[in-house]
């Protein structure tokens, strides 16, 4: 046993900490690719309007792509030890589904190549 009762086992903070990122970068990402693909849903009531009319999809959209580019950032900085685990591979994971809607709206407003898929 190590100092303190410890086995010896480490953790790892920062993959815990981009996995909590990843995961509300990919919460805002799935709402928004919803709304993607059913621009007349009401799945979630009052949010669903808002998103409709604009003001909540660029905040949202902002807010996935800063998370995303987080959990990205935390899932390295958290392998870079050597001793990389579940957690850096689900914040890498997590990461980039949030940065999926972020960077498709970005490559269709810079091209305008991508239409609606309706």
């Amino acid at each position: 046993m190590g100092i303190y009762g410890s086995s010896g086992k480490t953790t790892n903070p920062m993959g815990g900490l981009g996995v909590f990122i990843g995961l509300l970068a990919a919460g805002c990402s799935a709402v928004l690719w919803v709304h993607y693909f059913d621009p007349t849903t009401t799945m979630f009531g009052d949010i669903s309007l808002r998103i409709a009319s604009g003001d909540l999809e660029s905040q949202l959209t902002i807010l996935a792509g800063t998370f995303g580019l987080m959990a990205v950032i935390g899932g390295i900085a958290g392998g870079l030890g050597g001793r990389g685990s579940g957690t850096t591979v689900a914040s890498l994971l997590l990461g980039i589904v949030g940065l999926s809607y972020p960077v498709l709206h970005w490559i269709q407003g810079t091209t305008g190549r991508f239409g609606s898929p309706v």
